[in-house]
């Protein structure tokens, strides 16, 4: 399975590093790639999308404000935009609201920052028919055993089955139908949208990984 790929557009290094750093610790397994600028983004969306989702500083080095969102818009294939801005314009806003571009301003604390992004890219990810066919218990995380839960969240942990099956005692086999029936109660697909539900779930619980 190719692992989600995430584009962020920024042209402050430390930005974009704090980015990168943030959304693999709480998702090991996504991808990032970083672009500094309106040509070297919009040639990436050319040659290496789909992205699961671009994140986008407005001002870059070779473009600025309403001009690098139409530019984006206009390039952008699938999967959800996020607006990370430190402008406060009304206007601005308002044409992200009508492009269906999430617009986050920098001022923003760190954690809100992260579940915002995190709950645009679980939205992405979820978006797939057989999901549509099989919504998720309400709370479903809740109901899972302890095991599962403990399961999951060394899969959120970027752990590999076999990792797992060490540090448990148990044989990969085992992992894999405690994997099935997570993915089932959940109702997703795969170990990203199983992670980023997790995430998700300890930061509006407040709990620790089991």
């Amino acid at each position: 399975m190719l692992k989600p790929r995430i584009l962020i557009v920024e042209d402050h290094p430390l930005m974009a590093d704090a980015l990168r750093v943030q959304l693999q610790r709480h998702l090991p397994e996504v991808v990032c790639v970083q672009a500094n600028s309106l040509q070297q983004g919009l040639l990436c969306l050319q040659a290496q999308g789909p992205f699961a989702m671009v994140l986008l500083d407005l001002n870059l080095p070779d473009s600025k404000g309403m001009a690098t969102l139409d530019a984006f818009c206009a390039s952008r294939s699938v999967g959800p935009m996020v607006v990370l801005t430190a402008l406060d314009d009304e206007h601005l806003a308002q044409s992200c609201l009508a492009n269906q571009v999430l617009f986050l301003s920098k001022s923003v604390s760190s954690a809100h920052l992260m579940t915002e992004l995190l709950t645009a890219l679980a939205d992405a990810l979820n978006r797939t028919p057989s999901h549509a066919a099989h919504e998720p218990e309400p709370d479903s995380i809740h109901q899972l055993s302890k095991r599962q839960r403990l399961v999951l969240a060394m899969l959120a942990q970027g752990k590999s089955r076999a990792e797992i099956a060490a540090e448990l005692a148990i044989s990969e086999n085992t992992v894999r139908t405690h994997m099935s029936d997570i993915y089932q109660r959940l109702g997703v697909q795969n170990r990203t949208q199983a992670s980023t539900r997790y995430v998700l779930w300890t930061q509006q619980h407040g709990a620790a990984h089991d």
